[in-house]
């Protein structure tokens, strides 16, 4: 009599028990099943990407360590940090720059501290790809003239598919005056637009680039070649020497010279 009522607590565990699972926080917000493979993103050689996840286990208790088999960590990964917090719990790894590019498997163990014959598994599936990271840019204004010291928009894209985040410097071939270098941080699998100013500082026509470089991959990524047309203003013709010459014009210096001096004397 007393076997059948113990049998049935011990199906009902055995039920719970086979119900665990774990539940991807980031970079993919799911429900994996114990013992299953995930494929869970891509990366670039070189990045380090964090997997996060939440500490309900989902059969009346919490997870409070997640650690990554040593015997599945591919050759030359690194595991960087491991964190449990209140309700989360996450692993970062670092994929070596001579990585292949391929398919790798880590496997993730779950435990809890007070319950040491529970534990739960899955496998993580990372992809190392190259080309994850994608700049455009744009001149926002059609008009095919500037005005000096008025500022002249462009327009960026960041496209980052990697599951790590990515540091990308805008820079120009402009002066520093006219264009400051920029940096920006791209999510993972996210997209930026960011707006960049063109400041001119003396008038004439000047051909010039933008690049975008991955301070990660320590690579370009994309150039663009643009051209300013620039309109002097009265001010603007007067105070160029002070600035930036204009671009056609070496041959007027000393009267240039003359005219910045009679505006600073007489300012409008």
């Amino acid at each position: 009599m007393l076997k059948k009522p113990f049998f049935t607590i011990f199906l009902l565990f055995s039920a719970g028990f086979a119900a665990a699972g774990i539940e991807m926080v980031y970079p993919l917000n799911s429900s994996i099943q114990g013992g299953s493979s995930v494929q869970v993103g891509s990366v670039s050689p070189g990045q380090q990407f964090e997997l996060g996840f939440s500490d309900n286990s989902g059969y009346g208790f919490e997870w409070d360590s997640v650690k990554a088999d040593s015997s599945s960590l591919p050759s030359g990964w690194a595991v960087v940090s491991s964190e449990a917090t209140d309700s989360s719990l996450s692993v970062k790894f670092r994929v070596p720059e001579n990585a292949v590019r391929n398919y790798y498997n880590i496997k993730l163990a779950f435990s809890n501290s007070g319950k040491p014959n529970v534990e739960e598994f899955f496998t993580a599936v990372i992809v190392v790809k190259e080309n994850l990271l994608d700049v455009s840019f744009a001149k926002k204004s059609p008009s095919v003239f500037s005005v000096v010291g008025e500022s002249v928009p462009y327009r960026a894209v960041l496209s980052n598919s990697s599951i790590a985040p990515h540091v990308v410097r805008v820079s120009s071939t402009l002066p520093q005056n006219w264009f400051a270098e920029r940096a920006f941080e791209v999510g993972p699998n996210s997209v930026i637009e960011a707006e960049l100013s063109v400041n001119p500082k003396s008038y004439g026509q000047r051909p010039f680039s933008f690049t975008a470089a991955s301070l990660q991959e320590n690579a370009v990524v994309e150039t663009f070649s643009s051209e300013l047309n620039v309109r002097p203003t009265l001010k603007g013709k007067f105070g160029a020497p002070f600035s930036g010459f204009p671009f056609y014009t070496f041959t007027l210096l000393p009267f240039q010279l003359a005219d910045s001096l009679i505006a600073l004397a007489f300012p409008s």
